[in-house]
């Protein structure tokens, strides 16, 4: 695809993804295309060169794709969720066992990265949910995942962490098995 031709060229798009939506982190487009390049890594690093090198495979303990699917979700617990925001953007399925919104801020995010008091203005629809104010980068809110009442003050994920641990687990997936001097590395990671 164009310049992208390989999996180490597409985690290094899904580095660049994750640098603009830390830029802009109440951006849901931003959000979506990083869940969506980080869902569908796995796929090209499955057709690539996973699928053919048994080394790695036996490393993993996996067999075939589905294994290998199975070793993901069992290894990056935060991957179901990039899962199933990428395919419920792309096939628009609103019942992903999760709710996904913009919110003023969460009772308990005030000393959370973008979650400050910045100053500006945001036109759009925001949820308020209880305790909170208007924050978020530049005013603008923030992303969440709301898994629900029954998780009581843990109900509630942003966006960015989720993402984010998501993209360290690939970065540390080709640091161990596909190591190159030239790995991209996202520079809101400082390890």
């Amino acid at each position: 695809m164009f310049d992208i031709a390989s999996s180490e060229d597409f985690y290094a798009s899904l580095v660049n993804d994750f640098d603009d939506l830390m830029a802009e982190p109440h951006s849901a487009r931003r959000a979506l295309h990083c869940a969506m390049t980080a869902y569908h890594l796995h796929e090209w690093v499955w057709g690539d060169w996973l699928k053919r090198d048994e080394a790695v495979k036996a490393a993993l303990g996996i067999r075939d794709k589905d294994s290998y699917v199975k070793w993901l979700h069992a290894s990056c617990v935060w991957f179901g969720f990039v899962q199933s925001l990428a395919n419920g953007a792309k096939h628009f399925d609103r019942n992903r066992g999760f709710d996904s919104y913009r919110v003023a801020a969460l009772p308990f995010a005030l000393d959370q990265e973008n979650a400050g008091f910045e100053m500006g203005a945001w036109n759009g629809p925001i949820r308020y949910v209880s305790g909170s104010l208007p924050v978020g980068a530049n005013g603008q809110g923030y992303l969440v995942i709301d898994l629900g009442e029954s998780d009581g003050e843990t109900r509630w994920l942003p966006a960015t962490h989720v993402i984010e641990v998501v993209v360290r687990f690939w970065r540390d997936f080709f640091r161990r098995y596909r190591p190159r001097s030239d790995l991209p590395v996202s520079r809101h990671h400082v390890d």
